[in-house]
């Protein structure tokens, strides 16, 4: 799958859980006080793995623990094969305007 993803610079990374969050219909987000504000942490459960990010001490902590490159790789690679045998995961995606691999 291939999305454009607003990573132009290390930094960036809140606006990319907010692009990602937006467009993955099976997200889950938490939010700061009465869930308004920047995410704090998501979760995107996809083929039976668990893909979480979350803020901890003003740094982005992944799980699996990888950088964020190979951790966007992942998710995506996974969320592609998965959208493959969903309809609705697959319109979702394909309406985010990401590409399909």
């Amino acid at each position: 799958m291939f999305c454009h993803a607003p990573l132009a610079e290390h930094g960036d990374e809140a606006e990319l859980l907010e692009y990602i969050s937006e467009r993955i219909p099976t997200a889950q987000v938490k939010r700061g006080a009465w869930n308004r504000g920047p995410i704090t942490e998501a979760a995107f459960e996809v083929n039976g793995r668990t893909f979480r990010a979350r803020w901890k001490n003003e740094e982005l902590d992944l799980e699996p623990p990888v950088d964020l490159t190979a951790w966007l790789d992942l998710l995506l690679t996974r969320l592609s094969d998965s959208a493959m045998q969903d309809a609705n995961l697959r319109r979702s995606v394909l309406r985010s305007g990401w590409a399909l691999r």
